[in-house]
């Protein structure tokens, strides 16, 4: 015989409250499932067609098409990158507001005395994506057989190289110096509105050496033979210059260098955690696509494989780097 069935006497407000309570747990995990439900909105902190500007559109058309939701790009260029920054701080942190960002979010706070910009306190990381060396260029008049000789000149008559850069505090600004700390170099610094501007005087000759970040820009110039090249700042070889050493491996004193630029994908403090791992994962499923590797080959990026830990650990790593590189200098904002 079955025993009887009995009923007993439920506390309905413990009851309410217990629901209440699993909701509220569920609730993440169904947000980033549900994620994204509505177009996006990408900052890139430069104007069109700039290096972070043209990586960006090429990956988040693929990242587009992947969350099957439109996004947006646009562009807030100023200040380093600090009015694009600025605005994504103050967004709503729902994942519908996001930042392509670049090395520049570890200079321009301390350039432009920004601390509320502290890339390690303001912003969430969703990931990294690129690294892209700088090209240590001269023009075709040079008579430097490679990037040792051609410190070793400058060494030897400081007055007469002037350094082309994109800005006063730009990141080959940065690293040139950080290079000339290292090497004992001194030379005149003629900053330029912007890389182009800078590698045009650079390929008339009225600058003797430059750093340039957009391989874009370079090649065309380095393949027609106005500019050589005689090194990259990486650790290792361009896959897009082969041919062309890295300073590590070129210039004793430079052992086990690496300096560039890199870009990452930033969301306002507070974002969920699952949406972050959602946009990150797109992101790097973006960059093995072929068509958006091919273009991402051209212009000199290289994936930076890293998780959103490893991510966030470098770029507080980069910001104490150049943070104290722009205190040491006496750098400051125009």
């Amino acid at each position: 015989m079955l025993p009887p069935i009995t009923f007993k006497r439920v506390n309905r407000p413990l009851a309410s409250a217990l629901a209440c309570l699993g909701l509220a747990a569920a609730l993440p995990a169904h947000a980033a499932d549900a994620y994204p439900g509505k177009p996006i909105t990408l900052l890139i902190g430069f104007a069109p067609g700039g290096p972070t500007d043209a990586i960006g559109r090429v990956l988040f058309k693929r990242v587009s098409e992947i969350l099957n939701v439109p996004i947006i790009i646009e562009n807030r260029p100023g200040a380093g990158g600090n009015i694009g920054t600025q605005e994504l701080v103050r967004a709503k942190p729902d994942g519908y507001t996001l930042m392509y960002g670049t090395s520049s979010v570890t200079t321009a706070p301390a350039l432009f005395n920004r601390a509320d910009l502290d890339p390690t306190k303001a912003f969430d990381v969703a990931g990294c994506s690129v690294s892209v060396p700088l090209i240590l260029l001269v023009p075709k008049s040079d008579t430097s057989a490679n990037a040792e000789d051609f410190y070793k000149a400058v060494k030897a008559d400081p007055a007469k190289y002037f350094q082309g850069s994109s800005g006063n505090g730009s990141i080959d600004h940065l690293v040139s110096m950080d290079i000339a700390g290292r090497l004992d170099l001194k030379f005149q610094h003629v900053p330029y509105k912007g890389n182009g501007p800078a590698l045009t005087d650079l390929a008339s000759g009225n600058v003797n050496f430059m750093y340039s970040g957009s391989f874009n820009s370079a090649l065309p110039f380095i393949k027609d033979g106005r500019v050589k090249a005689l090194a990259v700042t990486s650790g290792h070889r361009s896959p897009a210059l082969p041919d062309v050493p890295s300073l590590s491996e070129s210039v004793a004193g430079l052992r086990g260098f690496d300096a560039g630029t890199w870009q990452l994908l930033a969301a306002p403090k507070g974002t969920p955690p699952a949406v972050l791992a959602k946009l990150n994962e797109a992101v790097q499923a973006a960059m093995k696509d072929a068509k958006v590797k091919e273009s991402l080959d051209f212009q000199g990026a290289e994936p930076m494989n890293m998780d959103q830990k490893q991510c966030s650990a470098y770029i507080g790593q980069e910001y104490t780097r150049w943070s104290n590189t722009i205190k040491r200098l006496g750098l400051k904002s125009e």
